[in-house]
């Protein structure tokens, strides 16, 4: 009786994880399209929310910076 036994490679994990970033860009790209004129557009609600934009921002940035090196990367 012969057992197939199929280890997760390096190359598995990358090709999987680029489209997670992938969609997670398009999910925080999308809410920002949909919150920050929101935001602008009412009165007194930049000074409320100003931290939620900037770090929405930084997560955008991160994730564009992220998807770019695991899509650089050779599988």
């Amino acid at each position: 009786m012969l057992v197939n036994i199929k280890f997760k490679t390096r190359k598995d994990s990358v090709i999987g994880i680029l489209p997670l970033f992938v969609v997670l860009l398009i999910i925080v790209s999308f809410a920002m399209i949909v919150t920050v004129p929101v935001i602008l557009a009412t009165p007194g609600e930049w000074e409320k929310s100003q931290g939620i934009v900037w770090s929405g921002a930084g997560l955008w940035s991160a994730l564009v910076v992220l998807t770019g090196i695991f899509n650089a990367v050779p599988a």
